[in-house]
């Protein structure tokens, strides 16, 4: 069965190689085909019908492009040692690096074959933190008008901005409703509502009521009302008993008695008289009623007012209005409406975050025009036309427009303006990044890098280290989903200190960012941040009051995200720590290797309580568990990673014991380079820098796309990775690369747009 494979390798895999790398085929003979022979012919060969990985069958680069899942997977595999299996025969380290090296080699030549790869358009709806952030910068109102949504779900590269999870369900259509009704009623200043009627108003209607109504008991005079503001409002009613000294006159809401006025007639007989009450009334119409109640006088009713309550509007409230309202409306009904499209035309601009088109205009107006015939007030008619684009998807969603053809196509000037703020601030552009798209001056690479560095320093980025890292760390989930045993830590962590894990994360990211340090302190920083709380948590001497700020660290191993307390909370379960779950972190979430899935029907560990009564450590009782075959395999992986981490606890204090016996912080990562605890641990994953920046490099790019990223995105992530490793690792020169890269800036048509039409039949 060798000879077989042996033979058939020699031609096909130097095919691919010829195809993909020409110069590389006497090394493929000399190097790489024996040891795929020798070790990985036998299962993964043309004789074994049985597998479904074939390494030795591809005979072009289209074919081993077509496998790269599988070429990819295998490169990972040998590198962490899990293939070939245990009870095989094993190549040396230096047999494992060459052929990894080999597969990525050819790998990255196939995705750099036709240059770097633009990507189709993804309609990409605002996502929670977006909606409420373009909001703020739309009409100036800071609030979590988004926190009754549903859930953003994440894909892709993990992120919540992944334009193939943002869905729009119905429920999110009526809240999205709500939300424009919420957001105007609070930035546009209306006047005070003043209404009044008169006898002849009182339906139902009476010919010859003259200046008086005359109510009769058990009946009833009504109005209908337009309320344009939820809130509270007076109701003066001015009426006189009719057939006594004293009478009863209740005000009823939609049919429900509301308040009961007791009537006297004045001193003189000849004046009637006047009583008030304060009703809250929502926004919409109302039947507003006077009923006599039965058994009791007639009442004449003259005059009914309703007045809304509310104080003088903050300078805040102006400032607000405004900025909405740059257009006073003039006196005549056509000055109005002038006044209306100047205004609506530029909201309208700068939700849709482009130039509005006249015919988008005329629509919008046409709503203006009918509030106005029925006679609402200016305000009132033009945030009918404003709510109109808060529900419209050109403001919910981010539209691009797809290529066409099967060339690439640069993104428009506006639609870029709109990728930088997203990716940057999560929010829409600003002003000077809509003058350069209306001056055609964001194609140019200079004005670009000019923008990055502008918008890292505004104060709006820092949304950038809580939702770009926070969702790639898994630490926005601390202190909220992810939280310790309340039982077993309530003397040391409360709500306080889960926050305050939170913000050290997001302190040292933004840092980071903006200051242009290197990314490798990701990794192993002198310095962190904290408040008085957290550093009286990491026992911190010297640092007082709740403001984070800038420390020096003496103690190396608090260096970096392996020392924060939130990681170390997120790799653990609520009541002990897990070398698996931090082994598997480091992995996976810093180093970019996948982790296999853990099958069905695997045991789980003893309870904390149950080990304490043996007396077991942690590692011990995870050595018993790799005694499982099924287990081992990635256990003998993940476990000895994570053991480097188990001097802290659940919560991230430093430890020196567990269950009564030292702690063993001894382990290994692959190919077997040995380690002592976090500072050695870190020192080893430094010696994989090329894996961490290219892994950072992937989710950054993935969540500034807003789309899963796919094979032919390698070779700008390959090319990113060159860019850090020439520039030291600056975080300026990773978001600038991005911003500067063909799949940020350009667009190619969709698959499906350059596929074939399909053949007509011929009718019979």
């Amino acid at each position: 069965m060798r000879s077989l494979a042996a033979a058939l390798s020699l031609v096909l895999l130097t095919s691919v190689v010829q195809a993909v790398e020409p110069e590389s085929a006497t090394y493929f003979e000399d190097s790489i085909r024996p040891v795929l022979v020798k070790y990985c012919g036998e299962c993964h060969g043309p004789d074994n019908e049985e597998t479904e990985v074939d390494f030795l069958r591809a005979v072009s680069a289209e074919q081993l492009a077509n496998a790269r899942g599988q070429w990819s997977s295998a490169a990972v595999q040998l590198r962490n040692r899990t293939m070939p299996p245990a009870d095989e025969a094993q190549p040396t380290e230096r047999e494992r690096i060459r052929i990894a090296v080999w597969i990525e080699k050819q790998l990255r030549a196939i995705a750099c074959n036709r240059g770097e790869y633009a990507g189709s358009v993804v309609v990409r709806r605002l996502n929670r933190k977006e909606y409420d952030n373009t909001i703020r910068d739309l009409v100036g109102l800071q609030f979590d008008f988004a926190s009754t949504f549903p859930v953003d779900g994440a894909g892709g590269e993990g992120f919540d901005n992944n334009g193939e999870t943002l869905f729009l369900p119905p429920l999110l259509m009526e809240r999205y409703l709500e939300a424009a009704q919420q957001i105007l009623d609070a930035a546009v200043i209306t006047s005070p509502l003043k209404k009044t009627f008169v006898a002849q108003d009182l339906s139902p209607k009476q010919e010859d009521a003259g200046e008086t109504r005359v109510v009769l008991p058990g009946k009833e005079a009504a109005v209908l009302l337009n309320v344009y503001v939820t809130g509270n409002y007076t109701v003066r009613v001015t009426a006189e008993p009719q057939d006594a000294p004293q009478g009863r006159l209740a005000l009823k809401i939609d049919g429900i008695r509301a308040h009961t006025f007791a009537l006297k007639q004045a001193d003189d007989g000849k004046q009637p008289v006047v009583v008030e009450t304060v009703v809250r009334l929502q926004r919409g119409f109302h039947s507003i009623a006077l009923h006599v109640p039965k058994n009791a006088p007639r009442v004449g009713v003259v005059r009914l007012d309703v007045n809304e309550t509310k104080p003088a509007p903050s300078k805040e409230q102006l400032s607000r209005h405004q900025r909405l309202f740059t257009r006073k409306p003039g006196s005549t009904s056509a000055e109005r409406r002038v006044a209306a499209r100047v205004i609506v035309a530029r909201f309208a601009g700068r939700a849709f975050r482009r130039p509005v088109r006249g015919g988008e205009i005329t629509k919008l107006m046409t709503l203006y025009a009918r509030s106005a015939d029925r006679g609402d007030p200016f305000e009132e008619s033009v945030k009918l036309a404003f709510k109109a684009v808060l529900v419209s998807p050109h403001f919910l969603f981010r539209f691009e427009q797809p290529a066409e053809g099967e060339g690439q196509e640069s993104l428009t000037d506006y639609e870029l303006a709109s990728r930088l703020s997203y990716f940057l601030w999560a929010g829409m552009p600003d002003e000077e990044l809509m003058q350069l798209a209306d001056a055609g001056r964001l194609q140019d690479d200079e004005v670009l890098k000019k923008q990055v560095k502008r918008m890292l320093a505004d104060p709006k980025a820092r949304v950038f280290a809580e939702d770009f890292v926070g969702q790639w760390l898994g630490t926005s989930d601390v202190g909220g989903r992810v939280i310790p045993d309340v039982g077993m830590f309530k003397e040391v962590y409360d709500g306080d200190l889960g926050v305050a894990f939170r913000r050290e994360v997001v302190e040292f990211t933004h840092h980071l960012l903006q200051d242009d340090r290197s990314l490798i302190e990701l990794i192993d920083a002198d310095y962190t941040f904290v408040n008085q709380r957290l550093a009286r948590h990491y026992k911190m001497p010297g640092v007082r009051g709740n403001q984070f700020r800038k420390v020096a660290l003496t103690d190396d191993r608090r260096g970096g995200v392996l020392g924060f307390a939130a990681v170390h909370l997120l790799t653990s379960f609520s009541r002990r720590t897990s070398p698996v779950l931090r082994g598997a972190w480091v992995l996976e979430t810093l180093l970019g290797t996948p982790v296999p899935i853990p099958p069905p029907n695997v045991p789980p560990l003893p309870s904390v309580k149950a080990m304490r009564a043996k007396k077991r450590t942690l590692r011990e009782q995870l050595k018993m568990h790799r005694e499982n075959p099924t287990c081992a395999a990635c256990h003998e992986l993940i476990d000895p990673i994570g053991f480097g981490l188990d001097n802290f606890d659940v919560i991230g204090r430093w430890r020196d014991t567990d269950n009564g016996k030292p702690i063993d912080a001894t382990g290994t990562m692959p190919p077997n380079l040995k380690f002592n605890g976090p500072t050695e641990l870190k020192q080893i994953i430094l010696t994989r820098k090329r894996d961490f920046i290219r892994n950072l490099s992937r989710k950054m790019l993935g969540y500034a796309l807003g789309r899963s990223l796919v094979d032919e995105d390698q070779c700008t992530i390959e090319t990113l990775v060159t860019q850090l490793e020439r520039s030291q690792y600056s975080a300026h020169t990773l978001i600038q690369g991005i911003v500067l890269s063909t799949p940020f800036r350009r667009k190619s048509a969709p698959p499906e747009a350059n596929a074939p039409a399909p053949k007509q039949e011929e009718p019979k």
